[in-house]
């Protein structure tokens, strides 16, 4: 279980699952990636934008608990990356 964040993405990784949150000029895009179902190249599970902060947390956190079966790693990366969000300095974008 890595985390790695750099200025402009943040990424949590296990095993051929990745996670990636990043700001992009229209919201907060969040990508899960990982190896097929026969350990075959690396796929594009799930993308979504979000236009809020808090529900790309929510996602982020989703994503996590989906891909590492722990609800508490889910808690855990999801306060990492909302941190990692505030830090940003970012204002979400308003429904």
């Amino acid at each position: 279980m890595t985390e790695r964040t750099n200025s402009n993405v943040f990424v949590w990784r296990q095993g051929r699952d990745e996670v990636r949150l990043s700001y992009e000029t229209d919201g907060w895009s969040v990508i899960y990636v990982a190896a097929g179902k026969l350990l075959g190249p690396r796929q594009v599970m799930y993308e979504a934008r979000h236009r809020r902060a808090t529900h790309a947390a929510w996602d982020v956190m989703a994503r996590v608990i989906r891909a590492s079966r722990d609800e508490s790693e889910g808690l855990r990366v999801a306060r990492m990356a909302a941190r990692w969000m505030k830090a940003f300095g970012i204002q979400p974008l308003d429904d």
